[in-house]
């Protein structure tokens, strides 16, 4: 649909100058939320009905807990808030369009399916972890790729499981998840930054652990050769992940803001090395762009609905009297991620639940407190979003995998993603004590 396309380049283009730090105005900015607000019922018309449901169900929601409809000030304050995807999203599509014309990614895909049945489990885990840090749900399409086509429901049930379990621990320390950025917003930016080396332990342990007890036989040797599958591609995911931490470090930009002016950037550099990738790059593009709608307005929804109801009288009145301002430390770490992992299950975004909770908790603690927090918001995002019949994660494994939603949902990832909220928030505080 052209119209679509238009104004998705459109808004991405004329949000970067706020991202770079140019000023236009109040009217440029309306004028952006306005297109922006009119692509995103674009797209809702022509989601899927699933997609279309969990969107009546969040407004629906939202009036059902606001007393009185939002004030001018606050829709503009949460529409300044949600612009800022229509540019973060089509960068990381960007990414994504890349990263599938690069020979090391088919290089990283032909190690994987050389690995015998035994061992294939533990390369999707591995591969998808890393892969799914930088180019987030395009991994199960590519890791989908490498089970044969005849292959039995079991398999194809445990690559999903595992593919599911690699990209969304991800989450725990790549900055190029939505999940990062939410909590940038509402912590110091230092402390997101820190809780990335909390989130690489918790991540690791983690895939060791459910690599171990999910998948069955796992010995180093496996380990070895899991590892040796992403050796094509880890140079090409460095180089990226230095850039956005150099760039958010000298310049003072979040995450979000870090992608989206390094991402173009280094995909024309790749464009100018090959540039017989440049067609082909552009085709991918335009079809994640035609094909990705409910991705957007998902995203783009929640985190709208969130940024009104975080500000809320209602919200803040209720987490100010059932929680107060001196509520233990300790408490907070198991709080968070458990409340956003029960809440996900029922389908509710950990948007809608995990930023009220960071903007009442986040301006109590310290650099250093916050840190371990911000950790504790994405292991709560990881395993809500890992097993919640409405993620994007679950949604595009099922498709990719052909296999049923219900069962991804109510598989072994349920049993993984509980242990990891409770254990990883024990863990938290054990390492916040003896630090």
């Amino acid at each position: 649909m052209i119209i679509k396309l238009i104004l998705t380049i459109f808004c991405w283009l004329a949000v970067l100058p706020i991202v770079y730090g140019f000023n236009f105005g109040i009217n440029y900015n309306f004028f952006i939320i306005v297109l922006y607000a009119l692509l995103l019922l674009i797209m809702f018309i022509f989601s899927r009905f699933t997609t279309k449901i969990i969107i009546c169900v969040l407004f629906s929601a939202t009036y059902l807990i606001l007393k009185d409809l939002p004030s001018e000030e606050s829709l503009w304050k949460a529409g300044n808030f949600f612009i800022i995807f229509s540019a973060f999203l089509p960068s990381l599509w960007l990414l994504r369009s890349t990263a599938i014309t690069m020979p090391s990614v088919a290089k990283t895909q032909n190690l994987l399916s050389n690995l015998v049945s035994t061992k294939i489990l533990s390369g999707i885990q591995v591969t998808s972890h890393v892969l799914g840090g930088v180019i987030n749900i395009g991994t199960f399409p590519l890791l989908s790729s490498v089970i044969p086509k005849n292959a039995k429901y079991k398999m194809r049930q445990s690559s999903g499981e595992a593919a599911i379990r690699g990209m969304n621990t991800a989450v725990l320390w790549s900055p190029f998840f939505v999940s990062f950025a939410v909590g940038q917003l509402y912590l110091p930016s230092q402390s997101a930054w820190l809780g990335i080396i909390f989130g690489l332990l918790v991540a690791l342990l983690f895939n060791l652990i459910s690599m171990r007890f999910l998948i069955g036989k796992f010995t180093l040797n496996y380990l070895i050769e899991a590892i040796s599958c992403v050796k094509p591609i880890f140079p090409r995911l460095l180089i990226l992940s230095i850039s956005v931490l150099a760039v958010g470090q000298i310049f003072d930009k979040t995450a979000l803001n870090a992608i989206v002016i390094v991402v173009p950037v280094l995909v024309i550099v790749q464009m100018l090395r090959r540039p017989e990738t440049i067609k082909s790059i552009i085709s991918n593009l335009n079809n994640l762009i035609l094909k990705s709608g409910d991705e957007m307005l998902l995203i783009s929804v929640s985190m709208f609905l969130g940024s009104i109801l975080s500000g809320s009288a209602e919200i803040q009145n209720f987490m100010s009297n059932n929680i107060g301002n001196n509520f233990p430390f300790w408490a907070m770490i198991i709080l968070l991620p458990l409340i956003v992992w029960i809440f996900g299950l029922t389908g509710i975004h950990p948007i809608i639940t995990s930023a009220p909770i960071l903007s009442l908790f986040g301006p109590l603690l310290s650099l250093w407190e916050a840190a371990f927090l911000m950790q504790a918001h994405l292991i709560g995002w990881c395993a809500g979003t890992a097993t919640s019949f409405t993620s994007l994660s679950v949604l595009t494994t099922a498709e990719n995998f052909r296999l049923h939603i219900s069962k991804l949902v109510l598989g072994p990832n349920l049993f993984a993603t509980g242990c990891l909220t409770f254990i990883g928030a024990i863990l938290l505080i054990t390492l916040n004590y003896l630090l």
